[in-house]
């Protein structure tokens, strides 16, 4: 059976949930990826941010109310509000929830996982401790690896 500690990304970064949303951004975008865990001032897992959760924060809460699949928020409204967020704290947007794996873990139950979260990383926390990640592309790897072993 494949394990998670079998494909672990170890180059990470993680932001403090004292960060600001600044930060957070610039992390993302240096780092071109969607999502990105978070840790306390222990160093400990506590979460993860993601793309959607910073839109939500900076959609206005009545558009939230009317939302429907033809009305979105224009891009100006939208900036103007996450403008007035940029100093806000990590922790305001953390999603506690956002789900996690062992390294012990089937990469079956972190493919599941996945998929059903809709996410595309998995943060790899061994205790406390964020020491890694799994993302969508580790789970399409594993049919490559699968595909070497039957041609040898």
């Amino acid at each position: 059976m494949k394990r998670v500690r079998d494909y672990i990304f170890r180059d990470i970064s993680s932001v403090n949930e004292n960060s600001s949303l600044r930060r957070v951004i610039g992390t993302m975008k240096l780092h071109r990826s969607s999502a990105v865990p978070v840790v306390n001032q222990l160093g400990e897992y506590i979460g993860c941010i993601n793309e959607q959760d910073i839109l939500d924060a900076a959609i206005p809460a009545y558009m939230k109310a009317i939302y429907d699949t033809s009305f979105l928020a224009g891009l100006d409204q939208i900036t103007a509000n996450l403008s007035g967020l940029l100093d806000e704290k990590a922790e305001k947007f953390l999603d506690k929830k956002y789900p996690s794996v062992s390294p012990d873990d089937s990469m079956s139950h972190a493919a599941d996982l996945l998929y059903r979260s809709k996410g595309t990383i998995l943060p790899v926390v061994e205790g406390k401790t964020l020491i890694g990640l799994i993302s969508r592309i580790e789970i399409l790897a594993i049919v490559l690896d699968e595909d070497k072993e039957q041609k040898e």
